[in-house]
């Protein structure tokens, strides 16, 4: 990562300094143009923030906070662009500079409440309005980012930088020891409805954002209705509470029945405190925790759903499709639908079968007033070979209009199109869809 030798096979005088550096303070320079030009444009300052219309916000309870500081800075991150090698460190930051920020409630502009198990007042918790606590965090973030791209800060740029990512010295950078990420690609379109209800997360660097010792990677397809506050809240708190069950686990893959629990002990805890707020929402939610390891061993799948999103395991010769819906017509569901404590109905309305009358699907996250729609999950686990390629993350308003043998193929003739850029692929599914007459939200994760 030395600078070539000049012309006269000296060489250059200026100081060497690892690739990853200056694609940093590159990437710093342009945050600063960005900033003037909008200012300019605006004539004034601009301030981030998050946009959302005020239903559009729930209220975040103290131990809630911690998961809605890390995605909202993860997701800042990603969306800015800011390189690899300096976004955990500079979350890290982050996190700590919100934390202590929220002994001066007034300055974060955070709202006092009282609330406890029951939904009663409580004098002594602290609640926080979603939008507020995600503009103080954005700020906070911004900040931070001004401050080092000031020509005092320069010297303390590496300080920065991910344990392990990056030499200052010109030697060889030592990361490609590590496992690697898995390449995903999403996307998602609104389509016939007023609003997007869908939310998905992926969080390849999922161990490292939540210091967790073995190397996990945790993807998420969450489809919302009656608005997109439960998929909101499930796409941030499932992966927190994931992870803090998964920590204890240690490196023994072959513990299903613990990761089982991890995952039933995540969704029934968001389901539990989604529903404390009283808010007239819901989701289904289709979760995979990628447990990756160093050939010749290829990791293990553990996967964990309510609903009807799904997720197709693929090889080239064999297809898998791991979820099976939660529909309340089915008879198992049927069956633990009519015998639900307080009695639960299923009545075909409006072309479906829908638990009383209402949800058409008998398992999600929120819904608090469909008492018989559990967020218990339904779990699998695969051991994965090398013949696995690849695993598709969908809502019903992919796989419910192309049939998985035609998205199996499309994938495959697009990977083989070295033409074909692969972030264009979930568009090209998406467009199959509406084609389809898919009038509903679409979101696809490969």
């Amino acid at each position: 990562m030395s600078e070539k030798e000049s012309a006269n096979g000296a060489i250059s005088s200026q100081s060497v300094e690892c690739t990853r550096l200056r694609e940093f303070k590159n990437y710093l320079r342009e945050l600063v143009r960005d900033r003037v030009n909008n200012a300019t444009n605006a004539g004034e300052a601009t301030r981030p923030c998050i946009s959302r219309s005020s239903n559009e916000t729930y209220p975040v309870c103290s131990q809630e906070v911690s998961a809605e500081i890390i995605m909202t800075v993860w997701n800042h991150l990603q969306l800015k662009r800011c390189p690899r090698y300096f976004q955990i460190s500079i979350l890290r930051v982050v996190v700590a500079e919100v934390e202590q920020g929220f002994s001066k409630a007034k300055e974060c502009e955070f709202t006092v409440k009282g609330i406890n198990e029951s939904n009663t007042p409580a004098d002594n918790e602290m609640v926080y309005d979603l939008v507020k606590l995600q503009k103080y965090i954005v700020n906070n973030l911004e900040k931070l980012l001004t401050r080092l791209s000031d020509n005092s800060e320069v010297g303390n740029i590496p300080n920065y930088a991910d344990s392990g990512d990056l030499c200052l010295d010109g030697t060889k950078c030592n990361c490609n020891t590590k496992v690697s990420p898995v390449a995903y690609t999403t996307g998602h379109i609104k389509n016939k409805p007023r609003k997007m209800e869908d939310r998905h997360t992926c969080l390849e660097r999922f161990s490292e954002l939540y210091k967790l010792k073995s190397t996990y990677s945790f993807y998420g397809v969450f489809d919302g209705h009656s608005g997109p506050l439960a998929a909101s809240y499930a796409a941030s708190q499932i992966p927190y509470l994931l992870a803090e069950s998964v920590r204890s686990i240690g490196n023994d893959l072959n513990d299903v029945k613990a990761y089982r629990e991890a995952f039933e002990h995540s969704f029934l805890q968001t389901d539990k405190m989604f529903s404390r707020k009283g808010i007239s929402s819901g989701t289904t939610a289709v979760c995979v925790l990628l447990a990756q390891q160093t050939p010749p061993s290829y990791g293990h799948l553990y996967v964990a759903w309510v609903g009807d999103s799904k997720a197709l395991l693929v090889s080239p010769t064999v297809s898998l499709q791991l979820v099976k819906s939660h529909k309340p017509d089915a008879p198992d569901e049927r069956k633990r639908i009519e015998m639900a404590e307080g009695g639960g109905t299923v009545l075909y309305v409006q072309g479906q079968w829908r638990v009383n009358g209402i949800l058409n699907v008998s398992r999600s996250i929120g819904d608090y007033s469909v008492a018989p729609a559990i967020a218990e999950p339904d779990f699998v686990d695969v051991s994965l070979t090398a013949a696995h390629d690849f695993i598709v993350l969908g809502t019903d308003g992919l796989f419910d209009h192309v049939p998985e043998n035609k998205i199996v193929d499309t994938i495959y003739k697009l990977l083989a199109d070295t033409e074909q850029k692969i972030e264009n692929i979930p568009k090209i599914l998406i467009e199959l869809a509406k084609d389809g007459d898919s009038q509903d939200n679409i979101t696809v994760v490969i």
